[in-house]
């Protein structure tokens, strides 16, 4: 018979690099948009027909770019083989859903790339260039619920989880909305409509006068809400006791996205400002995710008590 620690162990090992790797597709495909780097190869999967492009450091950018995703999206078919190799029930579906995900995104990216320059400055171009985007998050954000289950099956990952009372499945869903609104500004072009801080041209309460700047004031009106939010959830649970530690990385992470965030206006989108912003928010999305799934899905050290499918 196999042991369950220890499948569980090289399952969270093939887990965990596969959301590294997922991460680091994320914080690259922000470097090769920022840097207008997305058109450097102007067909698709190959680029300029050959896998060995010329020697132009903008091609090289998007060409690693694919690259990586290819590798990423390897270990996410491996993740999926393993986990339904010897999990049932939950692990099964987030991995089911991961794959079709997976697959859409690529055609999406291949989609970008194939309409890009006619779609250059239309609504349409924004909605998938951004789409391509949020489904990577949503990947990520499966990936990481399978490996905490798969962490809480093998008795590794069970501290706090039965006295959460629920503060971060809260935190999750208000960050994952502002990330959707973080990507939405990004794409539409609204980053600077508001080009001051901490006003909004020089208003309190801007005039709206289209709708980048309505945009970027709810980016920002969600982001202090989420620091009120986090730091109020912080001090409760301080007081009552239910592992602060959580609650002090989460709003650490939020102090420093909401820090790149005023620096990106302040340096008028200076790049490694908006690397940062993006890197930061990803790190904020996959933490409150892996500490929100308990919660979500009511597993904890009931889990652990559960058969995986090679013993049924």
């Amino acid at each position: 018979m196999l042991n369950k620690k220890r499948v569980g162990r090289g399952i969270g090992i093939v887990l965990g690099a596969t959301v590294l790797f997922t991460y680091l597709l994320m914080v690259m495909g922000t470097f090769v948009t920022s840097t207008g780097s997305g058109l450097a190869c102007p067909d698709w999967p190959l680029c300029y027909g050959t896998v060995a492009p010329p020697l132009e450091l903008s091609i090289w950018f998007e060409w690693s770019h694919r690259l990586l995703g290819g590798i990423t999206s390897v270990l996410l078919l491996v993740s999926t083989f393993v986990v339904w190799r010897y999990y049932r029930g939950l692990p099964r579906v987030l991995t089911s859903l991961m794959l079709s995900l997976l697959v859409i995104g690529v055609l999406l990216g291949g989609l970008t790339v194939l309409v890009e320059a006619p779609l250059l400055s239309t609504f349409a171009h924004i909605a998938i260039i951004s789409s391509h985007l949020i489904i990577a998050t949503l990947v990520l954000i499966c990936l990481l619920f399978t490996l905490r289950y798969v962490l809480c099956a093998k008795g590794s990952s069970t501290e706090g989880e039965a006295n959460s009372k629920g503060y971060f499945r809260l935190i999750f869903g208000a960050v994952y909305l502002q990330v959707i609104l973080g990507i939405l500004v990004r794409y539409s072009g609204a980053t600077l409509a508001c080009p001051d801080v901490p006003l909004c041209g020089g208003e309190i309460l801007p005039t709206f006068s289209n709708y980048m700047v309505a945009l970027h004031f709810i980016h920002r009106v969600t982001a202090v809400l989420i620091l009120v939010l986090t730091a109020s959830v912080l001090y409760r649970a301080v007081t009552d006791g239910i592992g602060a530690r959580r609650f002090a990385i989460t709003l650490g992470l939020v102090l420093c996205q909401a820090t790149f965030g005023i620096l990106i206006v302040v340096t008028q989108m200076f790049l490694p400002m908006i690397i940062f912003h993006a890197a930061t928010g990803f790190l904020l999305l996959g933490y409150v995710a892996y500490q929100s799934a308990p919660e979500l899905f009511r597993f904890g050290r009931k889990v652990g008590q559960e058969r995986s499918a090679e013993t049924l």
